[in-house]
């Protein structure tokens, strides 16, 4: 079999490749004063070509250390991150469970503050006209508790009144739909009027000129209209418009974000009249009685 120019080529790179380690090996056991000028030529060329490989060797060992290292550090990253985004996801729960224990906590407050007689409601739902800019909430009250006209209110004021009554909900009018009139007061010096919605972010009031009214000044309910207690906030005067004559236009920014009521109490019948007569029995409305 003829052997090629290549093969001979082969064994030959071969056979010099084991020769070097063997040659630099036998020369490093030899005693450096008895080298021959064979091993110091050896030796003169093997030095640089060992600290040449040292070198390398130690640079490949670095690199794949740090590349294992980085990849530790790559999996610890991961690991830790999906932590986070957990650890993230659970403070956003409590945070909303902290916001519900908190409004739910404000409702009962209410409920002990107010002596009419209410019952609880929780929004299920809001509905916007599609020709009109007016949203309206949905309550999960029927027709069982609920009739068109009840004050609604929440922990930070007036919501507003039940327009629309089904079987198993309403459907809620906002201080700031126009159809809505509430008999109001400036709470600084009782400064009375009629609140109209104006918009879907303010209402208006015209109140006499006599009386004093500065940006700021809290309006609530004057309790006129036998509908919403007294007392009740409403909104803050933003404006103060002079009108022609002896009346002036302030424009009210309501109190209540709508977008955020989820618990508000229904108005079934006002607080009873004391009776210095005869014990009072606190007449109920539609048969319900106050929840304390």
């Amino acid at each position: 079999m003829a052997v090629s120019l290549r093969s001979i080529q082969n064994a030959t790179i071969v056979v010099v490749l084991l020769a070097i380690p063997v040659v630099l090996l036998r020369n490093t056991a030899e005693n450096p004063h008895e080298l021959s000028a064979f091993d110091r030529s050896v030796r003169r060329i093997g030095g640089p070509l060992e600290a040449a490989v040292s070198y390398s060797t130690s640079m490949m060992g670095s690199f794949f250390e740090r590349w294992f290292m980085q990849a530790r550090l790559q999996d610890a990253n991961e690991r830790l991150a999906a932590e986070n985004r957990e650890l993230a996801q659970t403070l956003r729960e409590l945070a909303e469970l902290a916001e519900e224990n908190t409004q739910l906590r404000r409702a009962l407050q209410m409920r002990d503050r107010t002596p009419a007689d209410m019952i609880p409601a929780e929004r299920v739902g809001v509905d916007q006209s599609p020709f009109f800019r007016v949203l309206n909430i949905r309550i999960d009250r029927g027709t069982r508790f609920a009739k068109p006209g009840m004050a609604v209110l929440s922990p930070d004021g007036v919501v507003g009144r039940v327009d629309k009554v089904f079987d198993d909900y309403s459907d809620v009018m906002l201080v700031t739909d126009a159809r809505s009139k509430i008999a109001v007061e400036v709470a600084r010096n009782r400064a009375q009027g009629i609140l109209h919605g104006d918009s879907e972010y303010g209402c208006i009031v015209d109140v006499p000129k006599d009386y004093e009214v500065e940006p700021g000044d809290l309006i609530q309910t004057s309790g006129v209209d036998e509908l919403f207690p007294k007392g009740h906030p409403v909104g803050r005067v933003v404006e103060v418009e002079q009108l022609v004559g002896d009346q002036q236009r302030l424009h009210v920014k309501p109190e209540v974000r709508f977008d955020r009521v989820d618990v508000v109490w229904v108005v079934l019948a006002g607080a009873p009249r004391p009776d210095t007569t005869e014990p009072s029995q606190g007449p109920s409305s539609m048969g319900l009685q106050p929840i304390r």
